[in-house]
């Protein structure tokens, strides 16, 4: 087993939720070298090589793997940081156990910015995917916290190339899109 223990060192008030906490944990040993294999089988996560982080969302929550720590915000409570660091700690030594079978992937997935979406969306500002804004949308949009398709006018015919156009770079930042909509 490559990692044998991870410890929760601190939690603090969660600064995106007041309703929610955040911690930090320590990792027994050094896992910067799992890193690029967590990267090949985690769709959406955000590698850093230089930096050696690795960044999910799981479920709402922000989790950073660093060498030998993990940070998580947006956390629900001690149990929940518990199964979330069990969780990690299994993938961590599910890789360590078939990293002769999963190819390491070096490549920094693209985080989009809000106005890279911004710029596609029809610009309406019709309320309809439950935000105040387009602007908002696209924000959320950027931090995975919506769908595109929530953007019913999107989805018309009038706006048909600004969406392939959208999906496509979506797609092409690792983003998660319906398969339907990939060509």
């Amino acid at each position: 087993m490559f990692v044998k223990d991870i410890v929760i060192e601190h939690i603090l008030p969660c600064l995106a939720d007041p309703n929610k906490i955040r911690f930090i944990a320590s990792i027994d040993r050094d896992v910067s070298e799992l890193l690029p294999y967590l990267n090949s089988i985690l769709k959406g996560a955000i590698y850093n090589h230089n930096g050696h982080t690795l960044t999910i969302r799981k479920e709402g929550r922000l989790i950073t793997i660093h060498p030998r720590q993990i940070a998580g915000g947006k956390i629900i409570d001690e149990d929940d940081a518990r199964k979330i660091i069990d969780w990690v700690k299994g993938l961590l030594n599910y890789c360590d156990e078939n990293r002769d079978k999963i190819e390491p992937n070096f490549e920094r997935r693209l985080k989009l910015q809000a106005l890279d979406i911004y710029k596609l969306l029809p610009g309406t500002n019709c309320k309809e995917c439950g935000e105040k804004s387009w602007l908002a949308f696209a924000v959320k949009l950027s931090e995975e916290e919506t769908n595109v398709m929530k953007c019913k006018e999107l989805f018309s015919t009038k706006f048909a190339e600004r969406r392939k156009l959208l999906i496509s770079i979506l797609k092409d930042a690792g983003y998660t899109v319906a398969e339907v909509f990939v060509e």
